[in-house]
């Protein structure tokens, strides 16, 4: 993970609704790691980050984009870089009303206390 955070979201507990902003001047590669939760269908616990000044999601967590984050098969994992232009962001992060920090229905993930989502520069 980058040394430089722009956004720290982790330990994230049930029906947590988080967001938080973050500006850069450049065109910088941005490094994500996340963990939550979800199924072939749908996520329960994830983040996506938005450009503020579109409105528009640039990153999403997704199944298809996460790889297993050890424990239940529904602990999932993002870990990976995306580049952003110049402006400001914001990070988004839900969880659901069960399997969240500390107070896991099904085995835990390898990572437990980044449950949520940091964003550093790479």
């Amino acid at each position: 993970m980058g040394a430089d955070i722009l956004v720290k979201m982790t330990g994230l507990r049930d029906n947590d609704r988080r967001r938080t902003k973050f500006t850069i001047k450049d065109r910088t590669k941005i490094h994500i790691y996340a963990i939550g939760e979800g199924s072939r269908d749908e996520m329960y616990d994830y983040g996506w980050i938005v450009d503020d000044r579109t409105g528009r999601a640039v990153w999403e967590m997704t199944w298809r984009n996460t790889e297993p984050a050890g424990g239940a098969r529904k602990n999932r994992m993002f870990r990976d870089t995306i580049i952003l232009e110049p402006g400001t962001y914001v990070v988004n992060f839900v969880t659901d009303g069960s399997h969240s920090f500390n107070d896991w229905n099904a085995s835990k993930p390898r990572d437990p206390v980044n449950w949520g989502i940091t964003v550093s520069i790479e």
